[in-house]
């Protein structure tokens, strides 16, 4: 009978707290890699973060957690019905351990993750905490205008890298970057549909507008003024363009 994802999840914190490579644990779980991977990498920078090898109630912390959040979620689906008892969605699942592996690691380490890049040991504790933002925002308007801000972020961080010449990882943060806008599209198709969205539309759109040109600006400097790094840089600005244009082309559409 195959694992349930919350199972292999808890066997695999076990494992990285216990020192075993995250690669390591992925191997063991190939088909649920895409979304253990960013799991377990939150697990491990807030362990070294927070010193929590030294607090050997962490790992029975997160796996007590795990289970009576899950256990009470399935007392809750089965009280309204549901077919299954006991069933929660994966995407319950996903943000419920973010969300405690992030809490026990301390507010500090949240807030210190904030201005962290992709270099840092707390940079995986700043994408987890993003997604649990995206994850626990209700409204299409708002998912979309968190990925507006979170596209400011991968600017900085791909301005970042290029001043140290990481291309490899810039190439990374772009896609993350085109991710974003990607999402702000979508997001503004299904409310395009609806009757009074027009004018929640037209903000973003405003919105998009300002931040692009103050990325493209920071951009624009970065490749006039860095060397070798000019064309990657200048690469990227190109494939920022595209994506903003499609939404902008989307949204203003959206608003005739």
């Amino acid at each position: 009978m195959a694992e349930r994802f919350e199972d292999i999840l808890s066997e695999c914190i076990d494992r990285v707290l216990q020192g075993e490579s995250v690669e390591q644990c992925l191997a063991r779980y190939p088909e649920q890699a895409g979304e253990l991977e960013p799991l377990l990498r939150t697990a491990v920078a807030a362990r070294e973060a927070s010193a929590v090898e030294s607090r050997p109630e962490f790992k029975a912390q997160v796996r007590y957690q795990i289970h009576s959040r899950l256990s009470a979620g399935g007392r809750k689906t089965a009280q309204k019905g549901m077919p299954v008892l006991g069933w929660v969605p994966r995407w319950a699942v996903v943000v419920a351990v973010m969300f405690l592996v992030i809490l026990l690691a301390g507010s500090s380490t949240v807030a210190a993750s904030s201005t962290s890049m992709p270099d840092d040991t707390l940079y995986p504790v700043k994408l987890a905490t993003e997604n649990v933002r995206l994850r626990l925002n209700r409204t299409n308007m708002g998912k979309a205008r968190l990925h507006v801000a979170l596209v400011d972020r991968r600017i900085q961080e791909i301005a970042y890298l290029a001043r140290k010449g990481d291309a490899e990882r810039v190439e990374r943060i772009a896609s993350r970057l085109a991710a974003h806008l990607d999402a702000v599209r979508r997001l503004i198709e299904l409310e395009a549909g609806k009757p009074g969205r027009q004018q929640a539309i037209s903000d973003l759109k405003e919105l998009l507008e300002e931040r692009v040109r103050s990325n493209e600006a920071l951009l624009l400097q970065l490749g006039e003024g860095n060397g070798s790094s000019s064309g990657m840089v200048n690469r990227i600005l190109e494939r920022y363009r595209q994506g903003w244009q499609r939404v902008l082309g989307l949204a203003g559409g959206s608003n005739g």
